[in-house]
């Protein structure tokens, strides 16, 4: 086995990061929108972005932990 492949992250935490970069992908229009657009502006399709993302990105974040939490404790690293 070589360095790269013990190095390799496991599926769990695969699937934490990319569900955490979801949710921040989902979040960051709504969040510029309001530090840099108009004072008067209305983000309506921005602020349903945000809504359809954080729950999937936080189903995503729980099955990503529930994975890792498996893998550490039941799966056999010999």
């Amino acid at each position: 086995m070589t360095a790269f492949e013990q190095a390799k992250p496991s599926a769990g935490i695969r699937i934490v990061v990319w569900s955490l970069g979801l949710g921040a992908a989902g979040v960051a229009p709504l969040l510029l929108y309001a530090l840099l657009g108009p004072a008067d502006g209305n983000p309506v399709g921005l602020g349903l972005l945000a809504v359809a993302a954080v729950p999937i990105a936080a189903c995503g974040f729980v099955l990503g932990l529930i994975k890792l939490a498996i893998e550490v404790f039941v799966t056999d690293r010999r």
